[in-house]
């Protein structure tokens, strides 16, 4: 057991799904520390020093915000489990809506968002055990763009746009509620829901700019997902153009 692990706390069982959570003061990545984790355990952190979202990039996670990373079963393989984020995405901007965060949707593939600017995102890994590793984390009273000002234009929290401010507490039952939502639609549904969902809420075509892993760019109007998960671009004369989710290394919003 590492140092961090090792000082590591039992807050209690919480949530609907009683959840048995764990809290540190500080972490490199909760998704590391929840690794060893059994399902329905989690972890907090109050602070991430190697915070991480898709491609290892660096996510600012400092005191007041939520830095949590949930395990889950994923029984049955990993194609059935092929989308999960997506109904993760779906739970996680519902409780946004509860909570009457303005704008509150999320940006394909993992960000959450109030209007155009960034208030969290998810990381989901699957490991050997047969158990997803969900990590999450969400800008509350914390002010990540005080350590890199170039935030500030891109990021929002909480307690910028929302009375009152949830406590760090609540939103972490409040986001393993969710969690525990997603896991069951999935159970019984599958990604097409998420799917049907996200689509509806994605009714207007926003002009993207698409980077794909060999370097090419495509440009058009994102439109949602088809059933396969894969991105659906208008171009100028609305002509769909469908892009492999697997090819894509960043999605820009151009407005």
């Amino acid at each position: 057991m590492n140092e961090e692990a090792a000082n590591m706390t039992v807050a209690g069982t919480v949530g609907k799904a009683g959840w048995r959570l764990f809290e540190c003061g500080s972490a490199a990545s909760t998704n590391d520390l929840a690794r060893d984790l059994s399902a329905w355990s989690a972890v907090r952190a109050d602070v991430q020093t190697g915070g991480r979202g898709r491609f290892g990039r660096v996510f600012v996670s400092d005191r007041g915000g939520l830095w949590i990373s949930a395990v889950l079963p994923a029984d049955g393989g990993v194609a059935k489990w092929a989308g999960f984020s997506l109904m993760v995405g779906v739970h996680l901007v519902r409780m946004l809506e509860v909570l009457r965060v303005s704008s509150a949707r999320l940006r394909w593939p993992n960000d959450l968002m109030s209007s155009r600017k960034k208030l969290g995102g998810l990381l989901i890994e699957q490991s050997a055990r047969d158990v997803l590793i969900v990590g999450f984390g969400l800008n509350i009273s914390n002010t990540p763009w005080a350590s890199d000002p170039a935030l500030e234009a891109i990021s929002t929290s909480i307690a910028r746009i929302s009375e009152p401010v949830p406590s760090v507490q609540e939103m972490a039952v409040r986001t393993l509620d969710a969690l525990a939502d997603a896991h069951q639609a999935m159970e019984e549904g599958g990604m097409t829901a998420a799917i049907d969902e996200l689509n509806a809420r994605w009714s207007r075509p926003v002009p993207v700019e698409v980077l794909l892993a060999d370097g090419k760019k495509v440009f058009g109007r994102f439109a949602g997902l088809d059933q396969q998960g894969n991105l659906r671009l208008l171009d100028e004369t609305d002509f769909e153009i469908l892009v492999g989710h697997q090819s894509i290394e960043k999605l820009s919003e151009l407005d």
